[in-house]
């Protein structure tokens, strides 16, 4: 069974991506942020990052083979238990759209870092040309 909603494969990779072009526009210039204007954003990453965080120490018990016996159903049962957890036909696994999560955040952080810079180098660039006159 596929997963739908926010921890869908599409939507774990349209995040990576949306946050990798946001970086891109960052990086060419095209996306500058005032520090003020940042921090309830890298807020927000940083309080995501640590619920990961605290998920990631859980996802052991996640990753342990059911023991549901032997017969044809348990085994179809571990394996259905797996395949949402680590992927698998038909799903992304848990764990890969935790890291796909992670990749995003780690992305929208460096992208607003540069952005800031940005900010600062044009606000820094416009004071100088307004101290001529």
């Amino acid at each position: 069974m596929a997963v739908e909603g926010a921890w869908s494969a599409q939507s774990m990779q349209a995040m990576t991506a949306s946050m990798v072009g946001l970086k891109q526009a960052a990086e060419s210039g095209s996306f500058a942020i005032s520090e003020d204007g940042a921090q309830a954003y890298l807020k927000a990453i940083d309080a995501a990052e640590k619920d990961l965080v605290k998920l990631d120490n859980q996802m052991s018990l996640l990753r342990q083979e059911v023991k549901l016996g032997t017969s044809p159903d348990a085994t179809a049962l571990t394996s259905y238990n797996r395949e949402n957890v680590e992927g698998g036909a038909g799903t992304t696994g848990i764990v890969p759209a935790i890291e796909q999560l992670q990749s995003a955040l780690s992305e929208a952080r460096e992208a607003l870092q540069k952005a800031i810079e940005n900010y600062r180098e044009v606000d820094s660039s416009n004071a100088s040309t307004y101290k001529r006159y």
